[in-house]
């Protein structure tokens, strides 16, 4: 007798844990939903000029190579104090590739130089072909690859002659 009463309230319980995750998880569908809904719709590889902080010394990142429709070849993106490059909508150049995370990589102007970061990203950020795994400088024609696009790094738009 007492082990039925055992057997009926381990069945009880799992119902009510059964109970419990399935509304869990309802809920939480029903919030992503929502949030969702309100986000605005953005086009991916849109520079968001509002985000870009200002400062910098007119650097950009120039499209060499894309597997995205809409970031270009030729395209050419400004940087500013702090540059985010990725998938998420705070980024100020927003890729739409599965390769980039949600917030890849940030360039960042301080001391007179560029430095980039990769931000922990799965598929890595890669400088030259090769992984960067701590912060480093950015130098004029640096390749500079998330994902499927690849970027060339130009910090002067033009060349001085010298008088010699």
């Amino acid at each position: 007798m007492l082990a039925l009463g055992v057997s009926i309230l381990r069945g009880l319980f799992l119902i009510l844990l059964y109970l419990f995750l399935f509304r869990l998880t309802v809920s939480m569908l029903d919030q992503l939903r929502q949030a969702s809904a309100k986000e605005e719709p953005v086009q991916p590889g849109l520079l968001k000029t509002r985000l870009l902080s200002s400062g910098g010394d007119g650097a950009s990142l120039q499209v060499i190579s894309s597997g995205e429709e809409v970031i270009v070849p030729g395209e050419s993106f400004p940087l500013g104090d702090i540059t985010q490059i990725g998938r998420g909508r705070g980024n100020h150049i927003h890729l739409s590739g599965h390769y980039a995370s949600q917030e890849h990589a940030r360039i960042t102007f301080k001391q007179g130089q560029y430095w980039l970061e990769d931000l922990g990203s799965l598929n890595h950020t890669f400088l030259n072909e090769v992984p960067v795994t701590k912060e480093i400088v950015l130098a004029n024609g640096d390749r500079l690859r998330i994902g499927e696009v690849i970027f060339r790094f130009v910090r002067w738009a033009y060349e001085m002659e010298s008088d010699n």
